[in-house]
C-alpha cells in the first residue's frame, strides 16, 4: 500500500519544480535579471526597511503580550481588544514616518506637512482625543468597574453599566434608581472628582438623624434610637465585623463596629441624636426608611420623647392689659 504522505511530498516537490521552472522562463523573456543590478543600488534602504519591519514586529509582539497579561492582572481582558488595536496602528503610523525619513532625501517639508495636518486635526478632534485619553486613563487606573455604584460631581450618582472607549454609561440613582440613563464623556472624568461606593466592599456608613426636644428623657431616646437601628442592622455589623477582623485594613487605624454608634450635639430647637450604620450601598435607602419607622414606632409609646421641630411660640395679651402697661410707660 502507497505512503499518503509519500503522495502528499512528491506532490509538493512537483509543484516547487513547476514553480520554479516557470519564474526561470519567466526570467528569461522578460529580461528580469538586468534590474537586479539596479536593486543592489538601494540594498542598503531595502535592508534598513526590512531591519525596521522586522523591528516593529518584534516590538509589537513583546508589547503586546505585556499588555495583554497586564489587562488579564487587572481582570479586565474585555478592554484588551481595543487597545490592542488602537496601539498597532499607532505603532505602525511611527514606524512608517521612521521610514519616509530614513528613505527619503529632502522629506523635511514633507515630514513637516504631515506634522501640521496632524496638529490640525488634533485640534479639530479635540474632544474625541480628550475622551480616549480619558478611557486610557479609566483602563490603567480604575478608579471603579462595571456595576459599581459611583458619584460624578456636578453630574450625581448612578450604576455603571458600561465604559466605551468615548462614553462612560449610568443608571442614574437619586436615592433609588429612577430609569433614566446617563452618558457621560470620558474627558469629564479627567478633571472631576469621582466617590466610589463599592469600590473593594459594597458595605458604607450611613446615618439617621433625630432631633428631641430639651424636656425630653434624652437618656431613653439615645437607647430607643440605638435600638432601632440595632434591630434592622446588628446582625448584619457583626457578621461583617467577624468577617473583617483578620482581613488587612486600607487604614491602620479604621476600626471595627459590630454595632450602630450614636452621636449626640445640642441644637437650638434641642438635642440631636445621630445613629451611624453600616449598609450595603444598594439597600441604604429600603435599610433608612426601616429605621426612621423603628424610630417613629417607639417614640410615639413614649410620653417623655418629643421629636423637636421649629416652632415659633406667640404670646396674646387683652387689649385693656397692653394700653395699662403703655400709659405706665410713658409716665416713666
Amino acid at each position: 500500500m502507497i505512503n499518503k504522505n509519500l503522495i502528499l511530498n512528491t506532490k509538493f516537490l512537483a509543484k516547487i519544480i513547476i514553480l520554479l521552472g516557470i519564474l526561470y522562463y519567466l526570467g528569461t523573456k522578460l529580461n528580469i535579471y538586468q534590474y537586479i543590478s539596479t536593486l543592489e543600488a538601494y540594498s542598503s534602504k531595502i535592508s534598513i526597511l526590512i531591519v525596521l519591519i522586522l523591528g516593529t514586529l518584534i516590538f509589537l509582539d513583546i508589547s503586546l503580550e505585556l499588555i495583554r497579561r497586564f489587562f488579564e492582572k487587572k481582570g479586565e481582558l474585555r478592554d484588551y481588544p481595543v487597545f490592542a488595536s488602537v496601539f498597532k496602528y499607532t505603532t505602525w503610523f511611527i514606524a512608517g514616518l521612521i521610514a519616509i525619513s530614513l528613505l527619503y532625501e529632502g522629506v523635511g517639508s514633507l515630514v513637516m506637512s504631515l506634522g501640521l495636518m496632524g496638529a490640525a486635526l488634533t485640534f479639530a478632534l479635540q474632544r474625541p482625543i480628550m475622551n480616549f485619553a480619558g478611557w486610557v486613563n479609566l483602563v490603567l487606573t480604575r478608579p471603579f468597574k462595571i456595576n459599581d455604584r459611583i458619584y460624578i460631581k456636578d453630574i450625581g450618582m448612578g450604576d455603571v453599566y458600561k465604559i466605551d472607549t468615548m462614553h462612560i454609561h449610568l443608571r442614574e440613582v437619586v436615592g433609588e434608581p429612577t430609569g433614566r440613563n446617563l452618558i457621560i464623556p470620558n474627558a469629564y472624568v479627567l478633571t472631576n472628582a469621582i466617590t466610589n461606593y463599592t469600590k473593594g466592599s459594597s458595605y458604607i456608613w450611613d446615618n439617621v438623624t433625630v432631633a428631641i426636644t430639651y424636656e425630653s428623657n434624652w437618656r431613653k431616646a439615645e437607647k430607643l434610637v440605638f435600638e432601632a437601628c440595632d434591630e434592622v442592622v446588628g446582625c448584619m455589623m457583626r457578621e461583617l465585623a467577624e468577617v473583617w477582623k483578620d482581613k488587612p485594613r486600607l487604614f491602620a487605624r479604621a476600626k471595627l463596629c459590630d454595632k450602630p454608634l450614636i452621636r449626640m450635639k445640642f441644637l437650638d430647637r434641642g438635642i440631636e441624636i445621630k445613629v451611624r450604620y453600616l449598609v450595603d450601598a444598594f439597600e441604604w435607602a429600603d435599610v433608612k426608611t426601616k429605621i426612621i419607622e423603628n424610630i417613629l414606632t417607639k417614640f410615639e409609646k413614649e410620653e417623655d420623647v418629643e421629636i423637636a421641630y421649629p416652632h415659633m411660640e406667640v404670646i396674646h395679651r387683652p387689649k385693656d392689659e397692653l394700653t395699662s402697661k403703655l400709659r405706665e410707660i410713658s409716665k416713666k
